[in-house]
């Protein structure tokens, strides 16, 4: 032992004890304590370490810095001068620093052998980062604080001193980042740093399939019970029974059974077998990580016999023993007579080979040195659901990139995804399709032109010069920031007078790394045409303030839309508005549209019944919604307050003529919603912009603009010269001219705009009597005054009395 420990040795310093939370992180996916990774390290190397190894706290970085502070600090000087003297032993001999160094909340590990004596002071400088092995900022700045610490303490006054002192990154120019197994989630990271350093100590080669991840899992599972019953459970002999490479007799000679009854001895329990202690017993799932070494290729191809004359004669045998084997290797090299296969059966899988000519000689062989030939990781998928993954994949990969993009300065890579998807996603992608996701997003106009915000004015400028009639304007915050833009074409305000008049509006986020918000007003022809009449786009959210804005100029740019409607007895405007009942919009529309009449989406409706009153109940919205009935009306919510009286007080306190059929029936004011009872106009349309809003706010202006006048340009030469009833009204109404066959109609009252309808309900059942009024679309059954279409009734009214007196 010297005078001093270096960087608070945890081994051989005070005992440890993880604290109860420390020990249950272990149960669930949370990152592990420092405290218990260096627990881990007392109990497991303590006795067993040789002089010259120094093992660091997992809080080397923050020792670091604290006694590197130190030494700027004139008040320390005494404190400096004992830890130099204490220290300077260490510069006696040569000296192999490790430590599972945590930086940033990301364990990795460095393993550093420095001699002062040596010219080159450190003779070696490996760094095993189970997360990417291109993570160099956290082991540089590691490895940084390590060289200031040696030459201010350790090395103080001698030889290279100076050198250390003045060139402070010499010892990441000597850095070697190595390869080492990688972790498929971002909790692990701990455990994978502690699973290195014992294969360090125990001198056995680190590489990427040494250990897998389910190798981990198991040990975790396996710790968390150890450590709950035995504080001293974690010794080496108990750890390495985890690890092909620390024990591999236990492994090949023993069956999985066997290895959880050596498990089950070191941490007893009186109960049954439950799903931890399968995991102890070494169990793997069906979808777990393969790592096997492919005997079949090596017989194969190692023999010294087996020369190759050609590469197609190389590329047959390949051929065969892809049949045989079942395993696909893609050519990642191809130059002369050389090839390099990998294997693409395997997600990320380490089997490597390559074949090459004969040193001086003719012929292909198998280059020993350059191969790898053991399967890693899980098996691909293919077909269909690999083609869904790979879509899934894609998206995912897309949102990750834009995420990475607003929090780095530099253009993201793949590697940065690669480290996202682990932390967010907590899923593993393949570094190829990350490359593929960041390249296309390069590539992709739309994302990463950012100066197409200064033509945003001057576009929409020009719009409405060159558009007369129409409404677009941009609106600047104090800043000199866009704020707002509002387009309004001049052909949609005469296109709300060819249309269903009843106008859907709804807001869609934009998707983009902008963000902004995508205000929609779409209407709906009688031949299901979708168009959209106006569009803004804001900073707001969905909130009173937004929609008050756009609502506003809607108003004022589409006039049509106060129209005064037709029927005489109707107290409302002519158009119709159907929304999702969303923040501040209902308060919006009560205040710039007073008298128009607002419905509500029967689908929110519904959705929100289901999340607070459960799916049995949300069954009964539809019917309530559909039926023309009012007896049945009454019977449905009687149902209903019996079985949810909560229910009940939410659905009648949004009130009927919002949402319900039978309302027309007690209100013959209200003005007919044409079926009209969901807002799928704003979806179908969002879903019809979809491209538009993954762009800057010029592209997606530009893009709806274009959408719409496709749309009007379509339906003008398609519709052209044609007149008369379409196609789907004209079907409508021809059966219910069938249907109303044998009604008997008489007129009723004084006023000669009543008249009786008797229609037969069946062979022998009595006669139903209801009333219609043709002059105002009225019918007792609710249906024609709702749809905007004669119902039966009103179709007997025709038959009977007015194609008689026109003969027809």
């Amino acid at each position: 032992m010297h005078a001093m420990l270096f960087v608070d040795d945890p081994v051989r310093g005070n005992p440890l004890q993880p604290s109860a939370d420390a020990i249950r992180a272990l149960k669930g996916e949370e990152w592990l304590s420092t405290i218990l990774i260096d627990h881990l390290l007392q109990t497991t190397l303590k006795g067993c370490l040789p002089d010259h190894v120094l093992i660091g706290s997992s809080d080397c970085y923050e020792y670091f810095s604290t006694y590197n502070d130190k030494l700027d600090k004139h008040d320390c000087a005494d404190t400096v001068q004992t830890m130099r003297g204490g220290l300077q032993a260490y510069a006696k001999s040569e000296f192999r620093y490790i430590s599972a160094a945590c930086h940033q909340g990301h364990f990795f590990v460095v393993d550093v052998t420095f001699d002062i004596r040596q010219p080159a002071v450190f003779q070696q400088v490996n760094v095993y980062d189970s997360l990417s092995i291109t993570s160099r900022r956290r082991a540089t700045a590691v490895l940084g604080r390590l060289q200031r610490f040696l030459s201010g303490f350790c090395f103080h006054g001698l030889d290279h001193n100076l050198l250390l002192l003045e060139k402070q990154e010499y010892i990441v120019q000597q850095a070697v980042f190595r390869n080492c197994p990688k972790q498929s989630n971002s909790h692990d990271c701990g455990l994978f740093a502690v699973a290195v350093i014992w294969h360090l100590l125990e001198g056995k080669e680190v590489h990427s399939s040494v250990f897998t991840q389910g190798d981990i899992a198991t040990l975790r599972q396996a710790l968390y019970r150890g450590l709950s019953a035995n504080a001293e459970w974690a010794t080496l002999e108990n750890v390495s029974s985890f690890f092909p490479a620390l024990l591999p007799s236990l492994r090949n000679e023993s069956s999985p059974a066997e290895d959880g009854e050596l498990v089950d001895e070191t941490c007893q329990e009186d109960e049954g077998p439950n799903e931890d202690e399968e995991l102890v017993a070494g169990t793997r799932p069906e979808n777990s990580i393969h790592d096997v070494e492919d005997e079949l290729f090596e017989k194969q191809f190692a023999g010294p016999s087996q020369v190759f004359q050609t590469v197609e004669e190389l590329m047959v045998v390949i051929n065969a023993y892809q049949e045989t084997s079942g395993n696909s290797l893609a050519i990642r090299r191809s130059r002369g007579s050389s090839r390099a296969f990998a294997c693409i059966s395997h997600a990320n899988c380490t089997f490597r080979v390559a074949f090459g000519p004969k040193p001086r000689q003719e012929g292909i062989i198998l280059k020993r040195g350059n191969c790898n030939l053991r399967h890693s990781g899980v098996a691909v998928t293919s077909a269909k659901d690999g083609r869904c993954l790979k879509k899934r994949s894609k998206e995912v990969i897309k949102q990750l990139a834009s995420d990475v993009a607003l929090h780095k300065h530099a253009p993201p890579t793949a590697n940065d995804v690669i480290k996202a998807g682990v932390h967010k996603k907590k899923t593993l992608l393949s570094y190829k399709q990350c490359y593929r996701g960041v390249n296309a997003r390069k590539e992709s106009k739309i994302i990463s032109d950012s100066m197409s915000f200064q033509l945003v004015g001057p576009y929409v400028q020009t719009f409405a010069e060159r558009n007369p009639g129409s409404t677009a304007f941009m609106e600047r915050g104090s800043d000199n920031r866009i704020q707002r833009v509002f387009v309004c074409p001049s052909f949609a305000n005469d296109v709300l007078m060819c249309v269903r008049p009843v106008i859907s509006i709804d807001a869609a986020h934009m998707r983009s790394e902008w963000k902004g918000t995508l205000y929609l007003a779409t209407v709906k022809s009688a031949l299901d045409d979708l168009y959209p009449v106006a569009f803004a786009i804001t900073v707001d959210g969905e909130d009173l303030q937004g929609w008050l804005w756009f609502l506003e100029h809607l108003k004022a740019s589409a006039p049509n839309l106060i129209t005064e409607h037709f029927r005489r007895e109707c107290s409302y405007k002519l158009f119709t508005f159907m929304s999702d009942r969303g923040k501040g919009l209902v308060t919006a529309l009560r205040n710039v549209f007073p008298d128009n009449h607002n419905c509500f989406c029967v689908v929110h409706i519904r959705r929100n019944v289901e999340t607070d009153f459960g799916k049995k109940i949300a069954t009964m919205v539809t019917p309530l919604s559909t039926t023309s009935s009012l007896p049945e009306k009454t019977a449905l919510l009687t149902e209903l307050e019996r079985k949810s009286p909560d229910a009940y007080k939410y659905l009648t306190g949004i009130g009927a003529k919002r949402w319900m059929d039978s309302a027309w029936l007690e209100d013959e004011k209200l003005p007919p919603r044409y079926g009209f009872r969901n807002s799928n106009i704003s979806e179908s349309a969002n879903n019809m912009l979809n491209d538009a809003r993954n762009g800057n706010w010029l592209d997606a202006i530009d893009g709806i603009l274009i959408k719409m006048s496709l749309r009007i340009t379509k339906s003008q030469s398609e519709y052209e010269g044609k007149d008369g009833v379409v196609d789907d009204i004209v079907g409508l109404a021809t059966k219910r001219w069938e249907k109303c066959v044998g009604c008997r109609v008489y007129a009723s009252g004084n006023d000669g705009e009543t008249y009786s309808v008797y229609q037969k309900l069946g062979e022998e059942s009595e006669e139903a009597l209801l009333k219609v009024r043709p002059v105002d679309c009225v019918c007792d059954c609710g249906k024609w005054q709702a749809i905007g279409v004669p119902c039966v009734h009103g179709m007997a009214y025709f038959r009977v009395l007015v194609a008689v007196s026109y003969n027809i």
